[in-house]
């Protein structure tokens, strides 16, 4: 099984400037934990979480529309897969990096997706004959979630 049979294609997104009150009212709309950040080209550039939103919100004593997308993104990388990965590659990268979300890109670094533990579970299968097993999605949770 492919990444891109399992994760979400209609991916929401914004620019560096956009503020933390525009990424929230997408969120809320769109029911989404995230806002992937690109740039002119479509290329990836950070991801914003809804978790982002409220420790700026606690910490930086500014409105949210005066806060940008680029000001709580900092200098943290971004992991990423291809759509055309093994879908265990992105647990792996999910697991060792103790991420939630992984965006997936194409070759070009051009942003096509998003994958979350969400959609692995969704997509995971019992018996035998599973592409993605319960196993599998268990020791991703396991890893994901555990306290750091």
């Amino acid at each position: 099984m492919n990444v891109s049979d399992v994760m979400i294609k209609d991916v929401k997104s914004c620019h560096p400037n956009s503020s933390l009150q525009d990424i929230a009212i997408t969120m809320w709309n769109e029911d989404c934990g995230s806002v992937l950040v690109i740039d002119e080209q479509n290329k990836l550039v950070s991801i914003v979480t809804d978790r982002d939103i409220a420790m700026a919100a606690a910490l930086k004593n500014k409105a949210l529309c005066d806060i940008s997308a680029s000001e709580v993104t900092g200098d943290h990388p971004v992991f990423t897969c291809n759509p055309s990965d093994d879908v265990h590659i992105a647990l792996d990268i999910m697991q060792f990096n103790k991420i939630r979300r992984l965006p997936v890109v194409t070759d070009e670094g051009e942003l096509t997706g998003i994958l979350s533990v969400g959609d692995v579970v969704s997509a995971t299968a019992l018996g035998d004959d599973a592409d993605l097993s319960a196993s599998d999605t268990i020791n991703t949770l396991k890893s994901v979630f555990t306290h750091h």
